[in-house]
Parts: C-alpha cells; sequence; structure tokens
C-alpha cells in the first residue's frame, strides 16, 4: 500500500530509520499525524546516511 493511502486509510503513518551496520539493521521509528509533517522529515538527512522512508506500523514494530 502507498505512503498516502495508509495516511488516508489509518490517519496516521510511521517514520523508519534505518542503517546497516556490523551485519544487523539498526534504526528507531516515528510516528506522524501529520503527512506534511511526515514528508519533511522524509527528505531530511541525517549525519550518518541512513535510509528514511514511510511506513505501516507492521514494518515499524521493529524499531518501536
Amino acid at each position: 500500500m502507498k505512503a498516502e493511502n495508509y495516511f488516508k486509510k489509518n490517519g496516521f503513518i510511521y517514520g523508519v530509520s534505518e542503517k546497516y551496520e556490523f551485519g544487523q539493521w539498526k534504526g528507531y521509528a516515528k510516528k506522524f499525524s501529520s503527512m506534511e509533517e511526515a514528508r519533511e522529515w522524509l527528505n531530511t538527512e541525517e549525519y550518518d546516511f541512513r535510509t528514511r522512508s514511510l511506513c505501516s506500523k507492521t514494518y515499524a514494530k521493529r524499531y518501536l
């Protein structure tokens, strides 16, 4: 499901910031109630070249 559709259906979306380090994925998840805020967060660079994505709660659970 696309991020827009997920947000419209649920009224929130999760953002995940992750990085592959020493053989495992490490990261964190953040919940957004505004799609504009989520997009702004998504397009902000982090200092250590993490991968950011908008996702469902199912995917974000690994970092919550």
